[in-house]
């Protein structure tokens, strides 16, 4: 093969360009580069003149100058004038896709990065621009997979990868998303960004210090980080560090000052300190922003003592009567109105909202009543090979006291009265037993040695973090009570209190609340609630005939009625010295952010139980037969 004549072909590629033929003075230009990669005039050219199909760069610059003199709409007509001329330039798709993604057009947008991929399938940041707006528009697979080829591309293009861990989370594949987001900072270090997402997945999967170790992290390197800021609060609220959470939410409302969400959430932390005036002005400042945000107004009713004048009874109906207004809102709505309703004395109207209310959450989370009754078969099924499973021998370095029983039996209560105690650190609501244990407690994993020695393992490390140097760490996660078989066979040192109330008082505490959280799909129907309780009451009675004199009872009753005397049987039992301040659980300033957030503030009150009986002509008979 003849040797080139650089001079020559440059020369020919000249007499190209004056001629009008850029293409194909581009294609010498490239012939020169890939045998001569360093020829100065060469590259030079080839830079001003842009990839075949590009028009000349001087009317490229002319269009990235008005979009860069916030024109975008005549730069976008240029643009698409001059692809009229050449359909074949991949800079100029490229440019279309950005133009219209600022004038909010997506749809055009995403097909002019479509035609751009095409033309070069080679450009990593096409797949990446196109991947993003794959990704905006909740097409998580399709975003997934032109990460994936941004990624392969380029293997260390840490933004994809950080972008591919954001997507992977929504798509429900945390693993995935905490593999892409370590990878993203070892290429990486100071990306901020990735750290975020990486604590955004960590806190997903439940492991709350290290989330909040990276959104720490991700502000150290970008203190502007508003999403950082407003997580850590998140966090720091999760982990009961409600404090700490307000503090976040401040700081990021500096940043942000008018972001509704970071005002809820600081509403929401505020009320669980007991600061509710604060809280309540936080849900006014959401509500002048958005006047239409349905959830707000169901935490605002918790606040406000209705009367029939308010105007805030007003504006909801309105809002309920909308026909925009989505099932979701609809449901914080008949909430919210059932406490209004019920303020006012009209009790008709008030459960008829809440069981709108309660339908519409049953058919949100899809609730079957047959898979909770599978999973309470699998765990006595289970039983009796946990029972037989040997003994773990590691020392605990903190002792689990487990506050467990069903939702709104008073669990809160008691957990508010033990940590006045000084040798108590609050755990909250613990995700940890389910999360590590629920497959060896229900026998979808056997009960090996190795097995329970790294349930107690992953449980007792994370509960000591939590407990830091206290001896004693409550656990209140009330589900528990399905795995106190578990709990006895992996941690035999822990003590477990069971939270009982009256039954009637517990199914109706259980109806009319609206639980954040998704695992309670029982609650929201009187049968399915009047069910489930059978279920729990026949379990633990399997429980005390499993371990008898292992668990303490605690009747929530009788504590309101004799508070001294089953104060001090309780701490007894537990083994720990008397402390006068167990009697003021009120002045605990501990954060609640369970349901009984607002009433743990006052001092222990009696006839709390009996509020369902207002219900009476309303229910009509549906807790009879419900044993104590």
């Amino acid at each position: 093969m003849p040797r080139m004549n650089v001079s020559e072909t440059l020369l020919r590629a000249k007499a190209c360009e004056r001629r009008g033929e850029l293409d194909a003075a581009r294609r010498l230009y490239q012939d020169v580069l890939a045998a001569f990669p360093g020829n100065a005039r060469a590259r030079e050219a080839f830079a001003r003149l842009g990839p075949v199909g590009d028009p000349p760069r001087a009317a490229l610059d002319q269009i990235a100058q008005l979009f860069q003199m916030g024109r975008p709409g005549p730069a976008l007509a240029q643009a698409e004038a001059l692809t009229a001329r050449h359909p074949e330039s991949f800079t100029l798709w490229n440019m279309r896709g950005v133009i219209n993604l600022r004038l909010g057009r997506r749809a055009e947008a995403e097909a002019a990065f479509q035609r751009a991929a095409a033309l070069n399938p080679e450009d990593c940041d096409t797949q990446n621009n196109l991947a993003n707006l794959l990704f905006e528009q909740g097409k998580l697979e399709a975003a997934v997979e032109c990460y994936r080829r941004a990624i392969a591309l380029k293997p260390d293009f840490a933004e994809a990868l950080g972008n591919l861990g954001n997507a992977l989370q929504e798509l429900g594949d945390i693993d995935g998303a905490i593999e892409a987001a370590r990878r993203a900072i070892a290429l990486k270090p100071d990306y901020a960004g990735a750290y975020s997402s990486l604590g955004t997945a960590l806190m997903t999967r439940g492991d709350l210090e290290d989330a909040a170790e990276c959104y720490r992290r991700a502000l150290a390197l970008a203190p502007g980080h508003v999403s950082a800021q407003i997580n850590l609060g998140n966090t720091l609220k999760e982990m009961g560090a409600v404090e700490a959470a307000v503090e976040s939410y401040r700081r990021a409302l500096e940043l942000a000052p008018n972001d509704p969400m970071t005002l809820r959430n600081l509403g929401i932390a505020l009320d669980g300190m007991g600061a509710f005036d604060e809280a309540e002005a936080c849900y006014r400042r959401v509500l002048a922003l958005q006047p239409g945000h349905a959830e707000t107004y169901r935490h605002l009713s918790a606040l406000v003592q209705f009367q029939p004048d308010r105007p805030e009874l007003a504006a909801m109906e309105g809002l309920y009567a909308a026909e925009g207004t989505g099932p979701q809102d609809r449901c914080y709505l008949c909430f919210a109105l059932a406490k209004a309703y019920e303020d006012i004395g009209d009790l008709g109207t008030a459960f008829a909202r809440l069981s709108e209310g309660n339908a519409l959450r049953k058919d949100i989370l899809g609730y079957d009543f047959a898979e909770d009754a599978a999973f309470f078969a699998s765990i006595r099924a289970a039983a009796a090979g946990l029972r037989s499973a040997p003994a773990p021998e590691t020392p605990a370095g903190v002792v689990p006291i487990f506050i467990l029983g069903m939702p709104r039996s008073g669990t809160t209560l008691i957990e508010q009265i033990l940590t006045c105690h000084s040798e108590l650190a609050g755990g909250g609501e613990l995700p940890h037993v389910d999360r590590f244990g629920a497959a060896l407690a229900t026998g979808a994993q056997p009960p090996t040695a190795e097995a329970l020695q790294a349930f107690r393992a992953a449980y007792l490390e994370r509960a000591s973090a939590t407990a830091g140097a206290a001896p004693y760490l409550t656990d209140k996660m009330p589900n528990n009570f399905r795995y106190i078989g578990l709990i006895r066979a992996a941690l035999p040192e822990a003590r477990i209190v069971h939270v009982t109330r009256d039954p009637a008082a517990v199914c109706w505490s259980n109806f009319r609340h609206y639980f954040s959280t998704t695992g309670l799909g029982y609650c929201y129907d009187l049968k399915d609630v009047v069910a489930y309780y059978r279920l729990y009451a026949e379990l633990m009675d399997f429980w005390r005939a499993e371990f008898p004199g292992q668990v303490i009872d605690v009747d929530y009753d009788s504590l309101t009625e004799n508070q001294e005397e089953e104060t001090r049987t309780l701490v007894c039992r537990l083994g720990l010295d008397w402390q006068d301040a167990c009697l003021q659980p009120q002045r605990n300033r501990r954060g609640v952010l369970t349901s009984s957030q607002r009433q743990v503030r006052q001092a222990v009150y009696r006839g709390s139980s009996a509020s369902w009986k207002r219900y009476a002509d309303q229910l009509a008979g549906a807790f009879d037969g419900l044993a104590r």
